[in-house]
């Protein structure tokens, strides 16, 4: 399956989501974010993403992460959430 293939109802039932209120969020807000996450981690465009069907589990593992860790913060030593560092990496130009 493709990136380009999955829906928010997909998403929900890997990301064990019961509920069908969190659609839009899933669909405009997690989806695109995963897929900006993704594009600027490799460097390769939306549809060169979409013709890789091992990063559609890298996809949904980022949409999981971005729901279930909402935190700037983990709790454990308060280091920096993994997926919030990647992408604020991903545009930094103070490298101070």
């Amino acid at each position: 399956m493709k990136i380009s293939e999955i829906t928010p109802e997909i998403v929900r039932d890997y990301c064990g989501i019961n509920d069908n209120d969190s659609d839009e969020i899933i669909e405009k807000v997690l989806m695109p974010a995963a897929k900006k996450f993704i594009t600027g981690y490799t460097g390769l465009s939306e549809i060169e993403i979409s013709q890789h069907d091992d990063l559609t589990t890298a996809f949904m593992v980022l949409i999981n992460d971005m729901y279930t860790q909402r935190d700037y913060t983990l709790n454990i030593n308060k280091q920096v959430n993994p997926c919030v560092r990647t992408i604020l990496s991903l545009y930094s130009v103070n490298y101070l």
